[in-house]
């Protein structure tokens, strides 16, 4: 009696030890390249284009699996040289359900998001890495990316701060007419 329960005991450790192991390896990196690394260290990476100060790179040939599912369309984007993003582009529905169904396995119930555009967000945090599986309808496109929290909030704090606010208008009424109708915002 005394040998099954330190047997149960030593498989639940080693079952614990692992799972951390996994999610220590995803805090450090992913695929075999740490988060912050420079493009420069990754000579094998191929530029597919930029925009703004992100520049994406992809490595012909390569798989990445995660769960059951392997894929080949795998994105690395690099911002101020530094890899802050991975993505991984979905080319079916019965790929995105397994997916959803891993990570849900591995992190929990994520917190969802319906943007306006119809686009559907899972999204799960460990420790300073983001992980968002996306589902845009409108152009049936889907994909599960990583995101490095430290480079990803700079980046999208820089979006922001260059957001052209001059477009918008706030409650757009003439000096001396009344408004049919009132609108509060508009792009």
């Amino acid at each position: 009696m005394t040998n099954n329960i330190l047997s149960i005991v030593l498989i639940t450790q080693l079952f614990l030890l692992g799972t951390v192991a996994g999610a220590a390896e995803l805090h450090e990196g992913i695929l075999g390249y740490r988060w912050g690394e420079s493009v420069s260290r990754s000579a094998e990476l191929s530029k597919l284009g930029e925009k703004g100060e992100v520049i994406y790179y992809t490595k012909p040939g390569e798989t990445y699996t995660i769960g059951d599912v392997s894929t080949e369309n795998v994105i690395y984007g690099f911002y101020q040289d530094q890899l802050f993003g991975v993505y991984l582009n979905i080319d079916s529905i019965e790929v995105y359900d397994k997916l959803l169904n891993h990570l849900k396995s591995l992190y929990g119930l994520p917190a969802t998001k319906t943007r306006i555009d119809n686009s559907l967000v899972y999204k799960w945090k460990q420790k300073n890495i983001i992980i968002k599986l996306k589902a845009d309808e409108p152009i049936r496109k889907m994909k599960l990316a990583f995101y490095y929290q430290p480079l990803s909030s700079q980046l999208n704090a820089q979006q922001w701060e260059e957001l052209d606010t001059s477009s918008f208008r706030f409650v757009p009424i003439e000096k001396d007419k009344k408004p049919e109708k009132l609108i509060l915002f508009e792009f």
